[in-house]
Formats: structure tokens, sequence, C-alpha cells
């Protein structure tokens, strides 16, 4: 399949890069071939001196090592103040960890019918902390404001941000940004593109969620459709699409991709984003003489043009709505946002009489209950989103073991911290109890089967065979693919029609 060879063949983090190289082809980050223990490290920050420089330039093996060593230099200035608690010792220019990442989960009914997550072993420490966690969310709960903070000062004494999994996740909900984690925030954003390069290639959930619907889309297009017409929810940084510009210049069909903009104005450093997206995609375009344009418009802007085009008698434009919500890429979403985005897809497909209508894919990133548990308690809620969390940090440590341990801080700091909030989780169970619906098939799209092939190749792409990670395609919903660590859905995608 021309998607799966398009992400095989270069294997590196943004594919828009080979063309702006030359063609050059970066080695996989993931080399069996490699050995770490032999790399010799160069100093980061004398590297790319100028942060500017860092949008244009390729991510490969070495400069990912650079990054790693930069964020573990423990002699770095700033780094002094941070102390390795208990479970964690210093040693020379690195953090050994002796805990056990060994965390799977069983779930259990508390006595108020929530969820309860239960971990394994002989923590009393990590025993400690789960009850207090559970306990918050009881208080949060029943509204005994006033409790919840006592319990919050006891959670803050007895958690390690370099800790077991379930530290960092407690960590994240509820320290204030203090001096060490405000430098270290600092420091991360001075290099936040190969930061996010190196989180993408190397962490499966983005790109195994854009592989899954980039796959979708491929396989759906009709073959008299002469423009394929892409909405996209949220641009971000534009990486899903460079496979499917290459994809349609083969199928020599036209491409036009709308960015939806969420207010009518934006901020000057919103539009130079979009421009700078909008320069790549028409350049990496350019050599495969595809015809494509690229806009950005407002829910109300689109709604008003698909109609118009309607009335028009234009039905040579096949849409594709896509909405890729809480894959972790550093930015806080509201799923009822998401939701409003894809009751205009089935109004606008609904809307089109033809054969081919279109297509709907939706990657959802957000913490789902696996059991057939229907409390909606806040407690049952805060508790799935604790499992669900631990899982996400448990998963990282595979990727950022415990030599690279202030490296993973980095990462959790810059691209799962922005997700995890007490106060905003509370929101996020308000607004959830309040929406009629939460999925695509609740506002009536119909699903379209995944195929065994993209299932296959889904599994190579995160490398299921040498990881805890699976991918699985539900057996009650066969046009979703899921991606598992140790029984805990990261995240599904899902296709509609």
């Amino acid at each position: 399949m021309i998607l799966h060879n398009l992400w095989s063949s270069t294997n590196q983090i943004d594919p828009f890069y080979e063309y702006q190289n030359h063609g050059v082809s970066y080695s996989s980050l993931n080399s069996k071939d490699q050995d770490s223990s032999e790399i010799s490290f160069s100093d980061f920050t004398s590297l790319f001196p100028d942060d500017d420089v860092l949008a244009d330039l390729p991510m490969d093996d070495m400069e990912f090592v650079d990054v790693s060593r930069w964020l573990n230099d423990s002699e770095h200035e700033g780094y002094d103040n941070m102390k390795i608690t208990s479970d964690t010792q210093k040693d020379g220019d690195s953090c050994s960890s002796s805990v056990s990442i060994d965390t799977s989960t069983t779930i259990i009914p508390s006595r108020n019918g929530a969820i309860s997550l239960v971990l394994p072993g002989n923590s009393r420490e990590m025993d400690t902390l789960h009850h207090l966690l559970s306990a918050y969310g009881e208080a949060m709960e029943n509204d005994h404001k006033e409790l919840a903070q006592v319990i919050i000062r006891s959670i803050k004494g007895k958690i390690n941000p370099l800790g077991e999994s379930l530290e960092r996740v407690a960590s994240n909900l509820f320290q204030e940004i203090e001096d060490q984690g405000s430098y270290l925030r600092q420091e991360s954003n001075k290099i936040i593109e190969v930061a996010f390069k190196a989180f993408y290639q190397i962490f499966p959930l983005g790109k195994f969620a854009h592989f899954a619907a980039n796959s979708a889309i491929i396989e759906a297009v009709p073959d008299d459709a002469q423009t394929i017409h892409i909405i996209d929810y949220d641009i971000g940084k534009g990486i899903q699409w460079p496979p499917i510009i290459e994809a349609m210049g083969q199928k020599r069909k036209a491409l036009r991709f709308t960015f939806i903009k969420k207010t009518e104005e934006e901020s000057t450093s919103d539009k130079l984003r979009f421009e700078e997206t909008k320069r790549r995609f028409l350049d990496y375009a350019n050599p495969f003489g595809l015809a494509l344009q690229v806009e950005e418009m407002t829910f109300e802007e689109l709604s008003s043009e698909l109609r118009r085009m309607k009335k028009r008698g234009k039905r040579s434009e096949w849409l594709v709505f896509n909405c890729m919500f809480k894959l972790h890429m550093g930015k806080r979403t509201r799923r009822i946002d998401a939701l409003e985005f894809l009751k205009l897809a089935k109004e606008l497909l609904l809307a089109n009489s033809s054969t081919h209508r279109g297509l709907v894919t939706f990657g959802d990133g957000e913490a789902m209950d696996n059991s057939q548990n229907t409390n909606n308690t806040f407690s049952s809620f805060f508790n799935k989103n604790l499992i669900y969390y631990q899982s996400i940090f448990e998963s990282l440590e595979l990727y950022f073991p415990a030599y690279l341990s202030q490296a993973r801080l980095a990462m959790e700091s810059l691209f799962l911290a922005p997700q995890m909030c007490s106060s905003s989780w509370f929101q996020n169970w308000e607004e959830m109890t309040r929406s009629a619906s939460n999925s695509c098939g609740e506002i009536g799209l119909q699903g379209m089967r995944v195929s065994k092939e993209n299932l296959l190749q889904a599994k190579e792409v995160v490398n299921e065979r040498e990881t805890p990670l699976k991918v699985r395609i539900e057996e009650e919903r066969q046009h979703e693919m899921v991606l598992e660590w140790k029984g805990t859905s990261l995240v599904r995608v899902s296709t509609w029609m």
C-alpha cells in the first residue's frame, strides 16, 4: 500500500524535510544496530545557538542524542536545585532509578460504585498515594472543597516528579510551578521544535493516529472524484498531511486543504504559523505536479461555502473531515469543541445527496472506560483518567528509560502536562455530563470498516512485536482501530461515512 511505503521508506519525523534537504533520508531513531554506549555527545546549545534555526532543521539520530544529553546534563545551570528523592539516585551525569515500571492495573468498583485503580506490589507509598488520589476525587464529587485542598497538600508531600508513573501523574495534576519546574519548562521551550520532532517520532501515539486516518482516506477515495477536499479541525504543525499530498499526486487528484480558524480574529503568531505551513505544503507538493489549494476558514465560512457549492451543483469535490483530538501535542482542547466540528461534518455530509458523500476521521486521545461501568460520577471520571495517564506516563518510560529521566520529564512537561490539571478535569467532566452526545455514532454517522491490511500495517508502525503496545479492532466496532498499552486504550481512530 502506498501510504505504508511512505512511512517506512523515509522514517523521519517531518516528511517536509525530505524535499527541503534534497531527498536525504535519515535513519530510524530506534535502529536495532545503534549502540547508545558508543555515541559521542556534543553540546546541544553550541550546535544550535539560534532558536529560529530549529524550525528548518531535520531530526536525525545524533540530534536526538544531543537533545537528550542537554536535557540530562546535571551540571547545566539551574539543575543543581533539582533533587531526586527516595527511589532515585544520582549517578555521574545521569539519573538512575530503582523504581519498578511494571505497574499494570486492575479496575474494581469502590464503595460508591466509581472505578478504582489498584496498584500491584508492596509499595506502601504508592498505595497511600492511590488512596489519597481516590479520596480527592470523592471530595470533589461531594463538593468538599476544603477537604480536597487538605488532600492536595498531603499528595504534594508524597510525590516525586522523577518517580513512578503514578507519582508523575500526581505531580502534573497538583504541583504548583515552582522554581525548578518553571526553569525546566523555560529551557525546554527553547528547543520546542526539536523536542516535538523527537516526541512525535519516538512516542507512537500521534504517528499511529495519523497513519490510521490517512490509510482510511486513501482507501476510501472514489475513482471519479476530481478534487479531494480535506477539512482539518486543528492544523497543528501540519505533520499528518505530507503522505496524503504524495499519495494524491500519484493518483492525479487535485487536493484542497481547509484549516479551521477558531475565531474571526487571529493573533499575528497564528497568521504567521498558517502562512509558514501553507508555504511548506506548496513546496512539498510542487515536485509531484499536484494542484494544491491551502486556506483557512471559520466554521461559519466553511458551512456557507459548501452550501453555495451544493446549490451550484458542484459535486466534483470529495469531502474529508479530519479531527485529531488530544493526541498529546502540547495543546489543551475541549471535547465539546471537537463534537461541534463532528456535528458540522454530519450536517454537510448528509446534505450531499451523491453516492460518495465523503468521510470523517476521528482520532480520540481521551481516556476511555474499557469496562461496562456506566457510573458518571466525577470520582469515576477522575479514576478513569488516572488509569489512562498512568499508562501514558508508563509507556513513555519504554522510550525514555531511567538514564534519560530528565529528558522524559521535559517531554512530559511540554506535551503531556497541558492536558493535566485537576481543575480542568472537573470542567471536562461537567461539560461531558451536559453533552447529549460524545461520539460520532451518537450524532448519526455510519462507521466504515477498517481493512485487515491497514490493521497489519498499523501493527508495524508501532512495532507491536517488540513492545507492550497492541493494535486491535473491537469486534463490535469494526470501524475503529485502537492502540493499547497493557490493556488500556491510549488512542482510538474511527472512520465514518
